[in-house]
């Protein structure tokens, strides 16, 4: 597809593949689990924040297993410059979120018991 822009550049683009959007639920005791166990680390609520939604591996694993929660974690924090150079993360992110996925897998662990 070849359009003109307004400045007299023209562009070419081929589209190569698409995806779809994913939204993860947030009702699942999976995710209970993990909004206290982030509190509790965190020493506040968490907060949710909708960005990305489009790995596609989510959508294979919501179709392979639609009764499974699906919950991403990655360690960033807001000056982190997640997938750019120069990227960083706070040594006290790191220690925070080992924390967090430690509770939340001894906290969820023992709720499915």
């Amino acid at each position: 597809m070849q359009k003109a822009a307004p400045w007299g550049v023209h562009v070419a683009v081929d589209v190569e593949a698409t995806g779809s959007p994913f939204e993860a639920s947030t009702n699942g005791p999976a995710f209970h689990a993990l909004a206290a166990s982030a509190q509790e680390a965190y020493g506040r609520p968490m907060t949710s924040l909708g960005q990305g939604g489009s790995i596609p591996l989510c959508n294979v694993f919501q179709e392979t297993y639609p009764n499974a929660e699906i919950i991403l974690m990655g360690v960033e924090e807001p000056q982190a410059l997640i997938h750019a150079p120069n990227e960083s993360v706070a040594p006290s992110e790191i220690e925070n979120m080992a924390l967090t996925e430690a509770l939340f897998l001894a906290r969820y662990g023992a709720s499915t018991v």
